[in-house]
Order: C-alpha cells, then sequence, then structure tokens
C-alpha cells in the first residue's frame, strides 16, 4: 500500500520520472486512450467524498485502457475481510478515507495493490503531484528550501517524509503561540532528516518560515486562522530566494490574494494537473510494474 512508511527515495522517484516521462509524451490527455490496462478493472473506494482525486484517478484509469468504478460509502473497517472480497472484483483499489490504520489491515487482506489517495494521516497522490511540478521547474529537489504554511493537514505529513527522503529541506508553519501544534508525523520526519543530514524546522515567525524559501506552499484555508497564515507575493519577495514558486493546497481562502494566487510564480494548477499523471504512473506500475 502506498504510504512511503517502507518506500525508498529512490522508489518514490521512479514514480515521478515516469509520470513525467508520461506527460512528455501525452502533454494533452483530452481523447487519449492507450492500451497498457486493457481490460484491467480500477476500484475508487471513498469513505469521503474526494471529487478532484476521483477525477484524476478516473482519467488516468481511461487513459491507460482500463474500466474504473467509483463506489462511495462509509466503510465498515472493522471487517478486514473485505479487502480480499474487493479485490476479487479489481485489478487495483485507490482509497479515499479519514482513518488509516484501519486502511492498512484492509491492505493487507487484499489480493491486488491498495493505494491510498488521502487519508487522516497521508495525501499521497497530491503530495508526489507537488513534488513532480516541482522538479518540472528546478530538474531536482535535493538542497531545495521547501516551506509548508498553514493548519496542519495529511498533505504535510506526506511532505515531512519525501523531503528527506528525496534529499529537501523543510520548514513550516502550522502554529501560533496561543496554540501549539505538531504534525502527526513530525517525530518520523525529525528522525529521517538525521539520517540524511536535510533540515527541519517548525517555526512560530512567518518571516522565519519563509526565509531563503525556493518553494512556498499555502495549506488549505482555516477561518479561524486567517490573521495567522495570510500570505502576500510582499512577504515572499522579501525573504524568500530569488527564484520561487507557490503552490496552494486547496481549498483556498482570503488567506491568499488574487496576486499571489495567479502569480507569474504560482505553479498551483500545474501541480493539480499532474494528479492524473501520477495517478497513471502509480497505476502502471502497481498493475503491470510498468514505468513510461
Amino acid at each position: 500500500m502506498i504510504c512511503f512508511k517502507d518506500w525508498t527515495g529512490d522508489m518514490v522517484l521512479e514514480v515521478i520520472n515516469s509520470a513525467l516521462n508520461l506527460k512528455c509524451c501525452l502533454r494533452d490527455t483530452h481523447g487519449k486512450r492507450l492500451n497498457l490496462l486493457d481490460n484491467s478493472k480500477v476500484m475508487i473506494l471513498q469513505e469521503v467524498n474526494e471529487p478532484v482525486l476521483n477525477m484524476a484517478v478516473s482519467k488516468a484509469a481511461s487513459l491507460l485502457g482500463a474500466d474504473a468504478v467509483n463506489i462511495v460509502d462509509r466503510l465498515m473497517w472493522e471487517n478486514d475481510y473485505n479487502g480480499r472480497v474487493f479485490s476479487y472484483m479489481a485489478d487495483a483499489i485507490f482509497v479515499a478515507t479519514s482513518t488509516h490504520t484501519c486502511l492498512q489491515r484492509f491492505a493487507l487482506q487484499s489480493l491486488v495493490p491498495v493505494m491510498c489517495m488521502t487519508s487522516r494521516t497521508h495525501a499521497s497522490i497530491q503530495a508526489m503531484a507537488t513534488f513532480m511540478t516541482i522538479i518540472e521547474e528546478y530538474g531536482t529537489v535535493r538542497r531545495l528550501n521547501i516551506v509548508y504554511f498553514g493548519s496542519p493537514h495529511p498533505v504535510l505529513n506526506t511532505y515531512l517524509l519525501l523531503c528527506p527522503m528525496l534529499g529537501a529541506n523543510i520548514k513550516f508553519k502550522c502554529c501560533c503561540n496561543k496554540q501549539p501544534v505538531s504534525p502527526l508525523l513530525y517525530k518520523t520526519s525529525e528522525s529521517l532528516c538525521s539520517e540524511v543530514n536535510t533540515n527541519l524546522e517548525a517555526c512560530l515567525d512567518k518571516n522565519r518560515a519563509l526565509e531563503k524559501a525556493n518553494v512556498v506552499i499555502a495549506g488549505p484555508e482555516n477561518k479561524k486562522k486567517l490573521s495567522e497564515f495570510k500570505l502576500t507575493t510582499e512577504d515572499i519577495n522579501q525573504h524568500a530566494g530569488s527564484q520561487w514558486i507557490f503552490l496552494h493546497t486547496c481549498p483556498r481562502g482570503k488567506e491568499v490574494d488574487d496576486h499571489l494566487f495567479f502569480h507569474t510564480n504560482a505553479r498551483t494548477f500545474t501541480a493539480f494537473e499532474n494528479f492524473q499523471y501520477i495517478s497513471a504512473a502509480l497505476m502502471a506500475s502497481a498493475i503491470k510494474n510498468h514505468y513510461f
């Protein structure tokens, strides 16, 4: 199951490079259909409705020649045998859930690959699409300074794993002095960073977080923390590196104005476009052990 616990940086890069190669060959996926996964059935199993992820995986399945079925249901995760039952009828299962440990048990029972689209702990496809976008921009993520700015979120947990795995430094600001908050996988990331000599820093000050940043990522809207996580182009220009890019996790709120959201350095829409390529690369590797 894709949650990066048992993955290496090389394995992650292999999938991202596969997605990049596919994008180079098929820059426009509209009306395109390959025959790679002919006669395959992909199940999109959603305990929580994630329209963008659902569309990305469904599009990837169609692009590769597979059929996709989408099920939105409140799953009875305590019935671990469901993993085995569903796998009789699918060649791969993509899951969006509000839990994670139950999903791991589900995956252990499955006879086919199970991929976590998003859970309480991870946002695998979105995080990999972000890193794909960064590589398109810089050619690598090694030694880059990545900043996450917003409330704790599953995608931050995945960044905390992927940054040390891929050789990037990460800072984050997700709390204030009145309400100290630590991301779920902070300790795990701390351990990984110490092993590979990359930097991890939790910041209370906005300017400290933005200092020498190459990539600035805003988290989803938090109306209660609007003033705490407000970001402007001027903030970034004053403190970040000379060549920076900006991405928004979405949904976007008033914490980011139009000038920054639609800035020439913004790559939010590129990252969302890359969802389908990452999904296709994961699907091809999981079902056929194929890399583009």
